[in-house]
């Protein structure tokens, strides 16, 4: 009896050796501030400095505002803030392809990495991002709003006063109703609190609202369709005259191309942050 104790007394220590041994290593912990492998992570700067947004699952919209949004959670510079807009790098440590995208749903420009891929995310995407998609690998990006190429612009730079639009801006409101549908698109007065060579006062800007109405947030749809006009204008402005345009707190231009849509931080507000309209200058003499 005493040796059938022993005998399973050891027999259950050695089952418990087994099984412990022959547990597997523990999963990644999405949302812990870490990259970890079979994760994909956004970093807040580029070369994977800052903090750090780790994911196992696709996102089909980051979301604009806490506490809703997913959130950088490592540490650095970035943490807290919704990712959304606001990744300039990434890392995938999944086994398959994960491609980011420029729009909520998975739409608009994108960008797609590689499996074990550690880049920084391109022109269009850094600081422009709003979903990525595991096992994604990409597709060809649409033509942007599927908008129609406009003939180029034939006027020379010139001045006008405000509200007369000069002609290459005339144009350039001609080219956005036939092509786009936009159609609620001014220069707009004279503003008095403004330089008199601002590219509103000199006849050389044109702010096409979006929202139901100035001074109102767009709903989902009007965003979509804001950043459709806003891209066209970005991609065509060589042919358009184009010199910056501004929609949704991000502003873009000719001079600084290669950085991307960046953070306007000249306005605040619903219409200082132009989230009410898509404002898009003209080449013009006087510039700023």
């Amino acid at each position: 009896m005493v040796l059938k104790r022993i005998t399973f007394a050891v027999l259950a220590s050695a089952l418990i050796g087994v099984t412990l041994g022959s547990a597997p290593a523990s999963a990644a912990t999405a949302r812990n501030g870490s990259c970890e492998a079979g994760e994909f992570c956004l970093y807040y700067n580029s070369n994977h400095e800052g903090s750090v947004s780790d994911f196992n699952t696709s996102v089909s919209d980051y979301g604009d505002e806490q506490p809703s949004c997913y959130d950088f959670k490592g540490a650095g510079a970035g943490k807290g803030l919704c990712v959304k807009n606001e990744a300039a790098a990434v890392w995938n440590r999944t086994s398959n392809p994960v491609t980011v995208y420029f729009n909520s749903g998975y739409a608009g420009p994108r960008q797609t990495i590689a499996a074990g891929g550690k880049v920084n995310l391109n022109s269009d995407l850094k600081n422009e991002n709003a979903a990525h998609r595991l096992n994604d690998g990409g597709s060809p990006t649409p033509p942007d709003g599927s908008y129609a190429t406009p003939p180029v612009n034939p006027h020379p730079s010139a001045t006008a006063r405000a509200p007369q639009a000069t002609a290459r801006t005339a144009f350039v409101d001609k080219q956005i109703a036939d092509l786009t549908g936009e159609k609620q698109c001014y220069v707009g007065d004279y503003r008095s609190g403004e330089s008199s060579t601002s590219n509103h006062n000199t006849g050389n800007a044109l702010d096409c609202t979006i929202s139901n109405a100035i001074g109102q947030y767009p709903n989902a749809a009007q965003k979509e369709q804001g950043w459709k006009l806003a891209r066209w204008l970005q991609k065509h402005a060589s042919r358009l005259d184009v010199r910056y345009v501004i929609w949704q707190g991000k502003i873009w231009s000719v001079a600084r191309a290669s950085e991307g849509w960046r953070n306007y931080t000249a306005g605040s507000g619903v219409t200082g942050g132009h989230y009410d309209h898509v404002h898009v200058s003209i080449q013009n003499p006087h510039g700023d």
